[in-house]
This record gives C-alpha cells, sequence and structure tokens, in this order.
C-alpha cells in the first residue's frame, strides 16, 4: 500500500502552518519567515501573552496545507482568487529572550529581524506583549521611510510611565522617534487609556488617529481616501485588543466596542493597494484569558489575510 501524508493538525511539530523550521537563516530562501518573541514583563496587568508564540503556531496548523513546498495557497471565495500559492512560508522559531534583560533582548530581536529581512523574506512576527514591536522596528532601517499601521484599541503613544520608556504603553511613541519612521496610521482606537494629550501629540507629530466610531460611522473605505495615496513601504502591527472582545477575549486589556475582522480586512485591502507590506506583527494575545482558543485561532487566521492581502513583490 503506497503511503500516503495526512499531515493532520494534531501530528508533527507546530510550526506556524506546519512550515518547515529553519533555525539558520544565512541561505535561507522564503518569501515569509516567521519568528516569535514570547515576551511580556512590559505587560502592567494580566501576563500571559509570553505564551501566545505557541498558542498561534497550534492554532496554524489547521492551515498546514500553506506551509508545504509549492503551496497551492488557498481561494478566497468574495475575491474569486487564489491566494499565497507557490508562496514559500517558513518558521525560524524565537527569539531567546530573558526575563530583566532589555538590551540583550533588543538586540536579539533586532538580529533575527535582520537576518529575516537580508535573505529577502517579510517577517511575521508573533508577539509577546506590544513592547515587542519596537525593536523589531528598529530593525528595519535599510528598509527605508517606513509607515506603520496600528490596529489597537489604544495609542501605545505614552512618553514614559514612572520613568520608564520602553513599556507596554509606548512601543508606537518610541518607534516614532526613528528617523525613517515617517507616520503612524492608527485605526480602532478607542475606551478611556488613551488620554486628549496621546492623542494630541500623536497627531502633532503628523499620524493619523481613526478611533472606533470613524470606522463604525464614516466607513473604512472614507478613512482610507484620508490616508495618502501612496503609502510605500508598510509595516502592520496587530494589537488583538484592537478587535471587539466578543470575538477576541484572550487578551490583556480589552476594551468595547472594537473592531470585526471584516474591518480589519477592509483596511488592510485598502492599504495594500497603497504601497508595499514589508512586515507584520501581531501582539497582546493571551492565551489564559482565551475562550476555546478562540483568540488564537483569529490570530492565525488574521497573520495569513495580512501577508495574502499585501503587495510585496511575492506571487499570490
Amino acid at each position: 500500500m503506497a503511503h500516503q501524508e495526512t499531515s493532520l493538525p494534531h501530528t508533527g511539530i507546530a510550526t506556524f502552518c506546519k512550515a518547515p523550521f529553519v533555525p539558520d537563516l544565512s541561505d535561507c530562501k522564503a518569501d515569509v519567515v516567521v519568528m516569535g518573541v514570547p515576551y511580556d514583563g512590559a505587560t502592567a496587568m494580566r501576563p500571559g501573552s509570553r505564551q501566545a508564540p505557541r498558542a498561534i503556531r497550534d492554532a496554524s496548523t489547521r492551515f498546514g496545507f500553506l506551509g508545504k513546498e509549492n503551496s497551492r495557497g488557498f481561494y478566497d471565495i468574495n475575491r474569486d482568487r487564489q491566494l499565497l500559492e507557490s508562496v514559500r512560508i517558513v518558521d525560524t522559531g524565537d527569539a531567546d529572550v530573558i526575563y530583566y534583560e532589555r538590551e540583550r533582548n533588543f538586540r536579539l530581536i533586532g538580529e533575527k529581524v535582520r537576518s529575516i529581512l537580508g535573505c529577502g523574506a517579510v517577517p511575521m512576527v508573533l508577539g509577546g506583549d506590544h513592547s515587542i514591536s519596537y525593536p523589531v522596528l528598529r530593525a528595519f532601517e535599510s528598509v527605508g521611510d517606513l509607515t506603520i499601521v496600528l490596529i489597537d484599541a489604544h495609542l501605545d503613544y505614552k512618553d514614559e510611565l514612572m520613568g520608564l520608556k520602553y513599556t507596554n504603553n509606548s512601543p508606537m511613541r518610541r518607534a516614532h522617534e526613528l528617523p525613517f519612521v515617517k507616520q503612524i496610521l492608527n485605526f480602532g482606537i478607542r475606551g478611556i487609556k488613551s488620554t486628549d494629550r496621546d492623542v494630541r501629540e500623536s497627531l502633532e507629530a503628523g499620524n493619523l488617529v481613526f478611533s472606533n466610531y470613524d470606522v463604525f460611522e464614516q466607513g473604512v473605505g472614507v478613512l482610507i481616501d484620508q490616508c495618502p495615496e501612496n503609502v510605500g513601504n508598510y509595516y502592520v502591527s496587530i494589537d488583538i485588543d484592537g478587535l471587539d472582545p466578543s470575538i477576541a477575549p484572550g487578551t490583556e486589556s480589552p476594551e468595547a466596542e472594537g473592531l470585526s475582522v471584516t474591518h480589519v480586512k477592509q483596511i488592510l485591502a485598502g492599504l495594500a493597494e497603497r504601497g508595499r507590506l514589508v512586515g507584520v506583527d501581531l501582539v497582546e494575545l493571551n492565551p489564559y484569558l482565551d475562550h476555546s482558543e478562540l483568540t488564537a485561532h483569529i490570530s492565525a487566521q488574521l497573520l495569513i489575510e495580512t501577508i495574502a492581502t499585501g503587495q510585496w513583490g511575492a506571487s499570490g
């Protein structure tokens, strides 16, 4: 009887979409490279997002066909298109982060991201709390001018918190201080944690801030029309608390009246017509708070949708 590989979701090693594990990127030929940053030391309230890279990888095994060499990708019925066909995804494992060693963590995260960019691939980063976005973005200096697209309930634009500048509250402020980051496009901001000062200072810095009600009342299309016609190179940071907690409950700091998956997909599709996707991260998933692993599965699918939608030079 001929051997037939079934590759069921619960078999084998849980890399992202069951893609090949490639720890050494020195001779890597891939379109997308997945890396994890299992760190939540900057979380103020409910820790647990350090476990998110494993949870997202586990959830992604149901899409294991995307990790195969010469993958046929997947069919999108709404666009009547085959997406991610022949796109090669590999998983390079996690940055070896450690407690309390911020500079060491930043260095290791940056080295791993630069290795991914060095082999011409798009980094897909699995957080971790949102503080990990800054050292990831810091490694994009070779890409040139960069626009950040933030899907989040919070601006994360505080200058400091109790004298600390690298907390979960400040990654976008630190990122905007990088000389090559030209603008942040914020979608879904809401709740009572972002202050008027945060909003004012972000707007004064030239960023765009769209609240949840802007999305609900004006529609994504109208907001995209307010974005630059040529966004250029852009990086997507998805804080899972940008979604409504009824559909993504597993997060440290949930805020009611959030965005839907449809809203996020519309934002991604609109921006794809205006620029080139160069990287993506997804942060703030807390598996300990995740009912029925719902948030992990949504997270895995949103990451796939991001790379499938973005224009970044690969087929599909």
